[in-house]
């Protein structure tokens, strides 16, 4: 199911694939794995997520997107396996980013160390509920013009959420969104 946000207030937008990937998965160059503890954790249903965002309307975006699939365990920890991609893959079309903006395939090796930063730090946080288990990340694209770590930490944290969200609804997923990139603000 796609939900498509045009206006998530100061210019961001966004476009959610709940359980269908919206392209294949990129070519890694590499492969990481890494364990968080968990302080406060709850196992969910698996499920595959995709979450493109645009967080500011300028020349470029900053610009993220990310796709995972989700395995659930009670093993209190959140197991982060991704590929490394390269700032030279495929480019993508039909994207959300706003022209001059191009959009690569994959998420290069910076990008992967901010997520895993931010997993981190939430990781640490008793008040963000976390996922027990794996999450595999497998999709994703980031911009060539308006890259940013801090573009795809913020779009990590919305999946974290959204992984633990009960009901994803249209609605939920929108209040979702808002709430976590209001957070981060």
């Amino acid at each position: 199911m796609l939900m498509n946000f045009k206006d998530l207030g100061s210019y961001r937008r966004a476009r959610v694939w709940l359980n269908e990937p919206p392209f294949e998965a990129y070519p890694a160059r590499e492969r990481v794995e890494r364990a968080f503890p968990l302080i406060n954790c709850a196992c969910k249903k698996q499920c595959n997520l995709t979450v493109e965002l645009v967080l500011a309307a300028r020349m470029v975006s900053n610009y993220a997107c990310i796709g995972i699939t989700y395995f659930p365990s009670d093993s209190g920890e959140l197991v982060v396996q991704a590929g490394i991609g390269s700032n030279d893959d495929e480019i993508i079309e039909h994207v959300i980013a706003l022209q001059p903006e191009v959009v690569r395939c994959g998420i290069p090796k910076e990008y992967i160390v901010a997520m895993l930063d931010e997993i981190h730090t939430l990781s640490k946080d008793p008040a963000f509920l976390l996922p027990s288990g794996t999450i595999v990340i497998h999709t994703g694209a980031h911009g060539e013009v308006g890259l940013s770590p801090i573009s795809f930490r913020q779009t990590m944290s919305v999946l974290l959420r959204l992984i633990t969200l009960e009901n994803k609804t249209p609605e939920s997923v929108r209040e979702t969104i808002v709430d976590e990139l209001g957070r981060m603000s």
